[in-house]
């Protein structure tokens, strides 16, 4: 039989407002548990915008995704928290006595006096071309993040997808690559005209409407050409490029937690109460992941950050019920500089068949695999087409 862990609180999520959240707790002495299912800390952001610009922190003129994370991650260690990442909850379960037993990875692990949902809009997963060649030469010149530069100095870029996004990882790269094909699959172009115009005044870009991919080439170890059908015409072309980067959404993947049956608000939000108290007692939610009936939902970090703080200080109202709603200011307190911020637990793929106990020196931890996420695209084909190669 597997000995659980016990916890005051668990959160659920790392991301931003996870982290955050993480932070607040050890602000107020809730003792916690903080679970992501990535092998990372920091959510969808340093996954798939590690080097993009942030810029609507309040008091950061400007950070890159990655560098943010960290910082997240370093301030909820100020407080010496428990972060457990490669640990995805797939049900949470209430006891009779009120507690919640979390099962991570399939498997019971965790019992909680409270949970705390920061999971944002769900696990993440990029769209797929779904064409010949894309599985072939992923990593090998087929990308759906952009995580370094280097990939694309003195390249030719095709990016896939006319979007807010499309248009700026064509911007991203801009300053580095050699030529950048932006493919749009309709006729209109449906990114920010800015963004649009900031894409022509490099002189590297070549826009194509009404355009499909219809296979990846390559010569086995890299990606050499595009073959891209015009969707109007019927007419393919050949693009010559070194780089493709698919930037046509991605796939969420909502966490229910079916044993709970919280309940929603559009089908998509966890219905909070303005203490962001979810329709089960002891379940709190904030972030992306959570909606108010009334209030106007903006996918803001900071917004996140807010209602992390919030939702907290209601835990610690829920735990102990004479403790005061709002604890002390930051400023009271004299944490100093964490010269040595721990890193996050981890529960390994080498936990693959059989579940085991992993040791450190407070607890044991119960470890079991993650699964992968597909996601899918339904790229156009249009039989029948006369053929050009362009250059």
């Amino acid at each position: 039989m597997i000995k659980m862990e016990k916890h005051d609180l668990v959160i659920v999520g790392a991301g931003p407002t996870g982290l955050f959240a993480t932070f607040c707790a050890g602000l107020r002495d809730i003792e916690s548990l903080t679970l992501e299912s990535l092998d990372t800390p920091g959510g969808q952001i340093p996954k798939f915008y590690p080097i993009k610009m942030v810029y609507d922190m309040a008091g950061i003129p400007g950070i890159e995704g990655k560098d943010l994370a960290e910082a997240l991650y370093k301030q909820a260690q100020l407080f010496h928290a428990k972060i457990v990442t490669n640990s995805k909850v797939t049900d949470v379960k209430q006891n009779q006595d009120g507690t919640f037993t979390l099962e991570v990875n399939g498997q019971p692990a965790y019992t909680s006096k409270s949970v705390l949902l920061t999971t944002g809009i769900g696990s993440l997963t990029p769209k797929k071309m779904k064409v010949d060649g894309e599985d072939q030469y992923a990593e090998k010149g087929v990308y759906y993040s952009i995580t370094s530069m280097d990939v694309f100095k003195g390249k030719r870029v095709a990016v896939v997808g006319g979007g807010d996004a499309g248009f700026d990882s064509a911007n991203q790269v801009s300053g580095v690559a050699q030529k950048i094909y932006v493919l749009e699959y309709s006729e209109v172009i449906r990114a920010a005209e800015r963004d649009v115009e900031e894409l022509k005044s490099t002189g590297k870009a070549q826009i194509l409407t009404n355009s499909a991919v219809q296979k990846v080439i390559g010569d086995g170890s890299k990606v050499t050409q595009l073959l891209v059908i015009n969707r109007k015409t019927n007419e393919t072309t050949t693009l010559d490029v070194d780089v493709v980067v698919v930037a046509i959404g991605h796939n969420a993947e909502p966490h229910a937690f079916k044993s709970l049956n919280l309940e929603t608000f559009m089908e998509r939000y966890v219905k909070v109460t303005d203490d962001f108290q979810t329709s089960v007692k002891g379940v709190f939610a904030a972030g992306d992941v959570c909606q108010t009936k009334n209030a106007i939902k903006l996918g803001l970090l900071a917004v996140g950050a807010a209602e992390a703080y919030a939702a907290v200080d209601n835990v610690k109202k829920y735990l102990n019920p004479n403790a005061s709603m709002f604890g002390q200011h930051s400023t009271n307190l004299n944490l100093g500089a964490q010269s040595n911020t721990p890193k996050p637990q981890t529960q390994t793929p080498q936990q693959a068949d059989t579940p085991i106990i992993q040791q450190d020196q407070h607890r044991e931890v119960y470890a079991t695999p993650q699964t992968a996420q597909k996601p899918s695209y339904t790229a156009g084909d249009t039989p029948g087409a006369s053929k050009k190669k362009v250059k």
